[in-house]
């Protein structure tokens, strides 16, 4: 076991190691994944072939229509104005000085919305420029304001997400998406109000250290503000109420996956039709930017998961899992548990989740459980350990930004981690005393 232990440290270490020297994920994922392997005494072929090809086919199988869905609702949002006329009526409304609160509130309707965790920073990125020059502030917060609400609240927390981590224990515990809502909610609440107050907080030490606003990417920096300005706010945020209508409604009629595949591909649909004026001199731009977006987070996404196959296909991972769950502490602290270590193992949220559904699912949905509950706290406790410096949000989101992870990091940490933990907590305690 020490060996073992011993591969998964060097592994994970030299994973980010080339990812902070700039190493794309799946190049970095695969070097990782043979050290694991050479260090841990695993067959070679069975490594690369099982541990990360097989996982890394499976996830991309499962997955891909959300993911090319998704992030051709991000370019259509972007590329049409629509998502900046969101931002700039909600900094109309609640004033220029407010950038931090309307970024958050923005990025809380599109993920909520339906786009994928970090694929809001391909559509957010053009907003977040102009906002961030008008109150100048720097842009290496752009990563920790993005992902402090999309991969934490709207990735695990809130009932109704769309997003994957929120849809996989329902093909197990016959739950939907809106199980454990008001767990969800009261934490949820929790982790905006925390990560607003520390990003105004980060904003203050940034001016009084002299750090400004420096425009990274001149390009991106007024990008698709001419085409939102003669649409209507109502019209550009259509397609995403018809998409959480749609979801609602099909939540009980069919598998979660598919229900949310039908929204995603109806409000495609319908922002095609609405934006066509905004869209028809590049819509061949539109659909190959959508298309390399959502393939590119496909790939680095089921990279991660692909190391996160390697790193637990040793038998040594199943006796430690297995050592975990002879504990005498209950079943729901012991998924919580597990899916944390999971998921920081594997640098992925949904590869956690998926670790420990494939290793417990079946199990676990023969006992006398409150699946609402189980499905929310378990959720809840992939994000925090699954937004380590070596997942695929804060590497594509620093990218997207162009500034180094290691100067983005330590304020992801706080809002996606940190932050997270904490409502992780908060949640379990209310469970404990009968609230779900």
């Amino acid at each position: 076991m020490a060996l073992y232990i011993t591969s998964i440290i060097v592994a994970i270490v030299l994973l980010v190691f080339l990812i902070f020297k700039g190493v794309n994920m799946i190049p970095a994922s695969l070097i990782a994944s043979l050290a694991a392997i050479l260090i841990g005494g695993v067959d070679l072929w069975k490594g690369l072939l099982q541990g990360y090809g097989v996982t890394m086919g499976n996830y991309v199988k499962d997955f891909f229509l959300i993911f090319f869905l998704s992030a051709l609702f991000g370019a259509v949002m972007s590329d049409s104005g629509a998502a900046s006329k969101i931002a700039s009526t909600l900094v109309n409304k609640i004033g220029e000085n407010s950038v931090i609160l309307v970024l958050l509130v923005v990025t809380l309707i599109l993920s909520y919305g339906g786009i994928m965790t970090y694929l809001v920073a391909f559509t957010l990125y053009p907003i977040a420029v102009i906002l961030f020059k008008e109150a100048d502030i720097p842009i290496k917060l752009f990563p920790a304001t993005i992902l402090g609400i999309a991969a934490t609240i709207c990735m695990t927390t809130l009932p109704g997400s769309p997003q994957i981590q929120n849809i996989m224990p329902t093909q197990y515990f016959h739950t939907n998406i809106y199980a454990g809502a008001t767990i969800g909610i009261i934490c949820g609440i929790y982790v905006f109000c925390a990560n607003y107050l520390y990003l105004k907080y980060a904003k203050r030490k940034c001016a009084q250290k002299g750090e400004h606003y420096v425009n990274l990417d001149p390009e991106n920096s007024g990008k698709n503000k001419q085409n939102s300005q003669n649409m209507s706010f109502w019209l550009a945020v259509l397609p995403i109420i018809v998409m959480l209508a749609l979801i609602f409604i099909l939540k009980n009629k069919f598998a979660a996956n598919f229900s949310v595949v039908i929204a995603m591909f109806t409000a495609n649909v319908l922002a095609f039709i609405l934006f066509y004026k905004q869209l028809h001199d590049h819509i061949g731009e539109t659909l190959e930017t959508g298309t390399n977006n959502g393939i590119n987070a496909l790939m680095t996404t089921s990279a991660v998961v692909a190391f996160g196959g390697v790193a637990t296909m040793s038998p040594q991972f199943a006796n430690i899992v297995k050592l975990i769950s002879n504990s005498h502490s209950n079943v729901y602290l012991i998924s919580m548990l597990v899916v944390s270590i999971a998921s920081g193992i594997s640098g992925s949220a949904s590869g956690g989740i998926g670790i420990w559904l494939n290793s417990f699912g079946t199990h676990l949905s023969t006992m006398n459980l409150n699946f609402e509950a189980l499905h929310r706290l378990a959720v809840m406790s992939s994000g925090w350990t699954g937004c380590s410096p070596f997942s695929s949000g804060p590497v594509v989101a620093s990218s997207v930004a162009h500034v180094k992870l290691k100067d983005s990091y330590p304020y992801v940490f706080v809002t996606c981690v940190v932050n997270p933990f904490i409502a992780m907590i908060i949640g379990y305690l209310l469970f404990s005393v009968g609230i779900v």
